[in-house]
């Protein structure tokens, strides 16, 4: 493999940050782009497809662009997402990044015709088994994209079991073992310490320093006692001392990137000038990188001595968990002790929260509708029926679809819901397959839209038969 160039610093890419984009000219080295938000999938079954408006502005960027990956995790039995893949290579080879990263978490669980989708990235069981499975599907995504590949470490707020593998030892062996970089999201580790798992120290100090590419950094948020991986505000102060402190000591450093969602930049009232600032504290540590660090060697790889506590079979993990932290329990002879961890409840909550904004972010009218005439409350309920009875889908706009669906069954008391409803499943397919889309309505459909997108209740609209086109 040839030698990987220096990016510099950089953030993850959101076209809400496009302002800071066009304001950090000489800060901001690289984009780093998550593909999957940027693909278009329409209410049916089928592949998805890149979205050209987005990835043209991208590409009008002068900075260089990295992908990393949010759909096709690297940990998990059931292996590589193929609905995804297509899309996937074509980021690439549109984006043309020096090396692609994925998550060294599971998406998927279940087997055969009875896989699921989990709805959240979750954290693989740290056994040997799991060892095998991420380098089997490293190799497998590292031969499809035929790019260099990195696996960032995920957040892990479940306490460890007797019996796993360390944070470290995990990551180490994954690494030498599949050939492949680390996208050392320091963030997460110092999530994970703060949750009592091992030190970021520790772990630091397990790895094969001259295998981490790049480095992730971001803020968190304390919830019901727990730091979360929320990306919603600057580093934390201790973290950034680390940084300063190991930075120096990484031989194959290319990349540093900030990761903020927009959503927190105003509702914690951070300004432009605030994440100009934190980026051009990352750009000093950047100057250091390298600057210590001892000749680079690859140790001896040793399969770590069997664990004397049993651990339970990967497959088994993943399925348990990702039906916990979808409210449900597993059908076992062998009671799932490790669900009882209260950090099971934070991931049911996260489960939860990234669902409902799937549903309010595409049915923004018909959420607003239901709310003006039932009310926050009930309507929090219906959706909360929903998660029971359904498990998560893959990509929103078949979330939403069904959702939607699952609405129209109930026959709820509220006036023009369903043209409501149908008008905005129409929106989504017009944008995703690029076709006008005619919606059926019983009513003029235009003060009704009008009034919701205001806000308001809509008033009685003259009835008949009606059609609207929905055009992309």
């Amino acid at each position: 493999m040839s030698p990987l160039p220096e990016l510099g610093v950089g953030i993850v890419y959101f076209p809400a940050l496009e302002h800071v984009l066009d304001a950090g000219e000489g800060l901001i080295d690289l984009i780093e782009v998550e593909p999957q938000p940027l693909w278009l999938k329409d209410s049916r079954q089928g592949a998805p497809r890149l979205d050209d408006r987005a990835f043209a502005r991208l590409d009008s960027r002068p900075q260089r662009k990295l992908v990393h990956g949010v759909g096709i995790p690297l940990a998990g039995t059931v292996g590589l997402d193929p609905s995804q893949l297509g899309a996937f290579k074509e980021s690439i080879e549109r984006l043309d990044p020096p090396w692609v990263s994925e998550h060294l978490a599971f998406l998927r669980a279940g087997q055969g015709h009875g896989a699921f989708n989990s709805g959240f990235l979750l954290p693989p069981l740290q056994s040997s088994e799991t060892v095998d499975t991420c380098v089997r599907n490293i190799r497998q995504l590292q031969r499809a994209i035929d790019r260099p590949l990195a696996f960032e470490n995920a957040a892990n707020y479940l306490k460890p079991l007797t019996g796993e593998m360390p944070d470290g030892e995990f990551m180490a062996d994954i690494a030498e073992q599949a050939d492949c970089g680390i996208l050392l999201d320091l963030h997460n580790l110092w999530c994970n310490q703060l949750n009592g798992r091992q030190s970021v120290e520790e772990v630091l100090s397990s790895l094969p320093l001259e295998r981490v590419w790049e480095i992730h950094l971001a803020g968190g948020d304390d919830v019901d006692g727990y730091w979360l991986d929320a990306h919603s505000g600057p580093v934390p102060e201790a973290l950034m001392e680390l940084c300063r402190h190991w930075v120096p000591r990484l031989p194959n450093l290319k990349a540093m990137v900030f990761e903020i969602i927009p959503d927190y930049l105003a509702a914690k009232a951070i300004g432009t000038d605030d994440v100009l600032g934190q980026l051009t504290t990352m750009r000093e540590v950047w100057a250091t990188r390298g600057s210590r660090a001892a000749p680079t060697h690859v140790p001896a790889l040793t399969r770590a001595a069997p664990r004397s506590a049993p651990l339970p079979a990967q497959a088994e993990w993943e399925e348990s968990l990702a039906l916990a932290v979808n409210r449900r329990v597993r059908v076992s002879p062998s009671p799932a002790a490790w669900l009882d961890d209260p950090a099971v409840g934070v991931l049911q909550q996260l489960v939860t929260n990234v669902r409902a904004g799937m549903l309010v972010d595409l049915l923004t009218l018909s959420y607003r509708l239901m709310v003006l005439h039932l009310g926050e409350e009930r309507v929090h309920a219906l959706m909360d029926t929903y998660w029971q009875q359904t498990l998560p889908e893959p990509f929103a706009g078949q979330e939403a679809a069904r959702f939607a669906s699952h609405v129209r069954d109930l026959r709820l008391p509220v006036p023009h819901l369903e043209d409501v409803l149908a008008y905005e499943v129409a929106s989504m397919d017009a944008v995703a397959t690029g076709v006008d889309v005619q919606v059926p309505f019983s009513c003029d459909p235009r003060p009704v839209i009008n009034a919701l997108r205001a806000g308001r209740r809509p008033t009685v609209s003259a009835v008949g038969h009606y059609e609207l086109t929905v055009t992309p």
